[in-house]
């Protein structure tokens, strides 16, 4: 099986993802360690998950590359591989925001964030097929390309992962910007990148899930992976 351009692009930079968000995750979890700053050890899981989320575009990938055939997908593995852990991303993410933005209630904002990923991770688990868009028949003639999926947004698991993508985005989007415009100097600054870093996160995840396979994936996925490094030149 031959890729075609547009299966290279996708296979390359989501290969990409996954290796450089290994990388930058344990940098910043080296470096939470050697500055004594904890938030930095938590955006170093958040960013380490963040580039799994691409691990079963990168898994098709290897198995066309060795074995010259897309993996076999009845049971949609290349999503959940993909999918488990959109849920831990976004729980270390809001622990981040809430012990930034509301200390007193974190507990509470930790354990509401808990309940809706383990609800989610059910669901992709229990009904994969409801959950995601792709083909349980492998087709006669194999594809050129990768295998493509995304949650479908009219099911369970798709409004779960819009709530979850709509309260990073509101709480620590919108809550950082806020607390910028409040403080000044230094911690103005600060907020200003991690309301940034915040806020690219929600806009070029939701484009990846919008965008086809291509040139246009190239700039998705890297504004992805820089939205942590924007939050971390923010709690650095």
């Amino acid at each position: 099986m031959a890729l075609e351009v547009d299966g290279w692009i996708d296979g390359i930079t989501a290969s990409g993802v996954v290796i450089f968000g290994i990388i930058f995750g344990l940098f910043f979890i080296y470096r939470s360690k050697k500055t004594n700053a904890k938030l930095l050890a938590y955006l170093g899981l958040t960013t380490l998950f963040a580039g799994l989320v691409f691990m079963g575009v990168f898994v098709d990938f290897l198995f066309v590359l060795i074995i010259k055939e897309n993996i076999i997908n009845t049971n949609g593995i290349v999503a959940i591989l993909s999918y488990i852990w959109f849920a831990p991303v976004i729980i270390t993410a809001m622990y981040i925001g809430a012990e930034l933005l509301t200390p007193n209630i974190k507990k509470y904002i930790i354990l509401i964030s808990l309940v809706i990923s383990l609800i989610f991770e059910i669901i992709i688990f229990m009904y994969p097929l409801g959950s995601f868009n792709f083909d349980p028949v492998p087709p006669i003639i194999p594809s050129a390309n990768l295998i493509d999926y995304n949650v479908n947004l009219m099911t369970s698991a798709g409004i779960l992962m819009g709530i979850m993508l709509i309260t990073v985005l509101i709480f620590l989007g919108l809550g950082f910007l806020y607390k910028g415009f409040q403080s000044s100097g230094v911690i103005r600054k600060n907020f200003l990148l991690l309301s940034a870093g915040a806020i690219c996160f929600c806009i070029f995840g939701l484009l990846e899930g919008l965008t086809e396979p291509g040139i246009m994936g190239i700039i998705v996925r890297i504004g992805y992976l820089s939205s942590f490094w924007f939050m971390y030149f923010g709690l650095k």
